[in-house]
């Protein structure tokens, strides 16, 4: 696919989004029932935060969020699909601590070991993830959320050659959310970011579409609560155009559906994640499929 098209169709789902939600939103409140039998129950208010917690930590571990200042989550995200495709199984682990109302940092190992379905690959450590996240800077936009925050991931040890590019990543961004359509549960949610390179001593390996040079990436889409399940549909260019010396953009779509396996209120969430992916880029066109699963428990704060 050219890089024009999609960078042209990312660039009017963006501005659509930020032109539309403001109307969308009033004509959600316009639809509504003018008036009500006095007998009748109101409709519970929709809980976007709770929401935003579900999602994919692909989109969610941008998006503010909102906890209360001492909170702490500890997450783990096996990565089952590996047990098909991989001689290892990938268990990333971390800790989520809400410092304030407004800032959260987060700190996560990336570790394998051998499953023993297929080759011995041994175990350790393969990566560490640092991040900080300034969550609701613009208190005006009261019917979503705006956050600026960064990411530091490092490659450790020596792992499989497959599981780390060699580099690490810089990674700042700002990111936003607003509902679309509240009685049908729709938000939707942009990110803008940088992806800043530095080698390692580690030899460079690089996926089919995996750009090799410092990049901005836009992120655009859209999400939608159901009672027993979720589905988000995201966009994604990235681009080195405006950051190196290379003219490289990658373009993808990733749909989404998460389940959740316990009730919103239980202090321990289990969630499985099935997507795909659709990707155009320099290296040319991938279609592939896979799950995961995310396991968080609050250990301190109280439970929205």
């Amino acid at each position: 696919m050219p890089a024009s098209r999609p960078f042209r169709w990312l660039l009017l789902l963006a501005g659509g989004f930020a032109v539309a939600g403001g109307p969308l939103a009033a004509r959600a409140a316009s639809d509504a029932p003018s008036s009500a039998p006095a007998s009748s129950t109101p409709a519970p208010k929709w809980d976007i935060f709770r929401f935003v917690d579900e999602l994919p930590e692909t989109i969610g571990d941008l998006l503010p969020h909102d906890q209360p200042s001492g909170a702490v989550r500890l997450y783990l995200r096996p990565r089952y699909g590996d047990l098909i495709r991989r001689d290892y199984l990938r268990v990333p682990a971390g800790v989520r601590l809400q410092v304030t109302d407004n800032l959260a940092v987060t700190t996560e190992l990336q570790s394998y070991f051998t499953h023993g379905l297929g080759d011995s690959a041994g175990y350790g450590l393969s990566g560490l993830l640092l991040g900080a996240r300034c969550e609701h800077v613009l208190p005006a936009l009261n019917q979503g959320g705006f956050s600026v925050g960064v990411n530091y991931t490092s490659p450790l040890s020596r792992p499989p050659q497959d599981l780390t590019d060699g580099h690490r990543h810089l990674l700042p961004y700002i990111a936003a959310t607003r509902p679309l359509l509240a009685r049908w549960k729709l938000l939707g949610y942009a990110s803008f970011g940088a992806d800043f390179l530095e080698h390692t001593a580690m030899p460079a390996h690089f996926g089919q579409n995996e750009l090799h040079a410092n990049s901005l990436v836009a992120t655009g889409g859209a999400a939608r609560e159901w009672s027993r399940f979720r589905v988000a549909l995201t966009a994604t260019l990235a681009s080195t155009a405006f950051v190196s010396d290379e003219r490289r953009q990658v373009f993808s779509l990733q749909p989404e559906v998460v389940l959740p396996l316990r009730p919103a209120t239980a202090t321990t969430q289990v969630l499985l994640t099935l997507s795909g992916h659709a990707v155009w880029g320099p290296g040319g066109q991938e279609l592939g499929l896979s799950s995961s699963v995310r396991i968080e428990s609050l250990l301190a704060g109280k439970h929205r």
